[in-house]
């Protein structure tokens, strides 16, 4: 058995245990991370074409029953011959299958839809959770805050003998804590985005771009084996701090501040890592940043580790950051949980509002940032894998104020 497949046996099992814990006969998937997450297959038309809801993975509770994963026959036909644990289903869509050589004996034969829609796939569902086996008055727990309303509708229309609640809380938990096949992407990805940082980097100068450098990272990146692709890049060079999908024109000039906030993807899986260089000496402000947020920093990493409540850790950043030199530092949440979200940013939070305690298997982000006007980014970020006796660091560069 591969480490993927013990991944999905795992989060089968915990899924089920889970369950059955809160009382719930099934657990439905319909984000493209979270489908991901329970299945090992990434739906491209979720990922790369942003289609809600084309595609279903369902867990039961009932250790005998088989897992269910529901793709269009599209997708479906590029599918390994068995995913373990897991039944698939399919339904049709535009895009026509032909089998000259019999190669398949069940693919649909009869009218196509002429675009991309969700009915055929909600239809499937209805149709798969019906014939399931579920009880009048089972519970079954979906992604019901990120569904559209006309799938709620069609949901609570077709299965009415069935009881529905947010799967939402049940995906952070069980997220929370990695896999050995999480935490070598996740660790591999932490690798490959340092090191394009490091070639990235050799680019500055005076007169670069934050676009130029974004560029300098991506190629960085894609000369990994696999060519694997950056996640995402939020660098920023000088006063101009906001985040953009289109980058300022400023140009690098002495004393300027740059932010590298990035990530490689793995396999899904991306890492959220942040460091912070000066072209030549920076002004007294960013010095006065970064010597208030380092021990801040420094004191958080020492705190992570089982057994602690994130908000603990949170408390006292926030305590050493604002006396050591910013007062009026003020933030939300100083680190969160990492791992597939396109966003990169996972529950649970480092704030003073979660009371998740960590333990060992949990990979998370601890980050201090500060934005400026006039000053620019300034910011450090690390990758920890919370382990039995403490955490251990991902990141390999260094946490001091480069100046280049």
């Amino acid at each position: 058995m591969n480490l993927k497949e013990e991944h999905l046996l795992d989060v089968a099992s915990r899924a089920k245990e889970m369950l059955e814990r809160e009382g719930l006969d099934a657990l439905v998937a319909s984000s493209a991370e979270n489908v991901y997450y329970l299945s090992g297959q990434p739906s491209m038309f979720m990922y790369t074409f942003r289609m809600t809801e084309a595609a279903f993975a369902i867990v039961f509770r009932d250790p005998g029953r088989k897992s269910i994963l529901l793709m269009s026959e599209f997708e479906a036909s590029g599918l390994p011959d068995r995913i373990p644990g897991f039944d698939i289903l399919t339904y049709p869509q535009w895009i026509d299958l032909d089998d000259p050589f019999g190669m398949r004996r069940d693919l649909f034969r009869g009218e196509r839809p002429a675009a991309p829609g969700p009915d055929a796939a909600l239809s499937a569902l209805a149709e798969a959770l019906g014939a399931s086996g579920l009880a009048a008055g089972a519970a079954v727990a979906a992604e019901l805050g990120g569904m559209r309303g006309g799938t709620r509708a069609l949901l609570a229309d077709r299965l009415p003998q069935l009881r529905w609640a947010e799967a939402a809380p049940l995906f952070t938990r069980l997220r929370a804590r990695k896999t050995g096949f999480e935490i070598a992407q996740l660790r591999e990805s932490c690798a490959i985005s340092e090191e394009a940082i490091g070639a990235a980097v050799q680019a500055v100068a005076a007169g670069v771009t934050a676009a130029e450098l974004a560029a300098a990272f991506r190629i960085a990146v894609t000369r990994r084996r696999f060519g694997f692709s950056e996640r995402f890049t939020t660098i920023s060079v000088g006063p101009q701090f906001a985040p953009a999908s289109v980058y300022a024109p400023h140009r690098a000039a002495p004393g300027d501040i740059i932010k590298f906030d990035v990530g490689a993807d793995v396999q899904g899986y991306g890492a959220d890592i942040a460091r912070t260089f000066s072209l030549g000496e920076p002004g007294d402000a960013a010095k006065r940043a970064y010597a208030a947020l380092r021990p801040g920093h420094d004191r958080m990493l020492e705190l992570a580790g089982p057994g602690v409540p994130m908000d603990a850790v949170f408390a006292e950043g926030m305590e050493v950051i604002r006396r050591s030199g910013l007062p009026d530092y003020n933030r939300g949440h100083l680190g969160h949980s990492i791992g597939l979200a396109l966003a990169t940013e996972e529950a649970p939070f480092f704030s003073a509002a979660d009371t998740t305690v960590l333990e060992p298997g949990m990979v998370v982000c601890i980050e201090t940032p500060y934005y400026g006007y006039g000053v620019g980014a300034v910011m450090i970020e690390d990758m920890l894998l919370i382990t039995g006796n403490g955490n251990e660091r991902l990141n390999k560069l260094t946490r001091d104020l480069v100046v280049l």
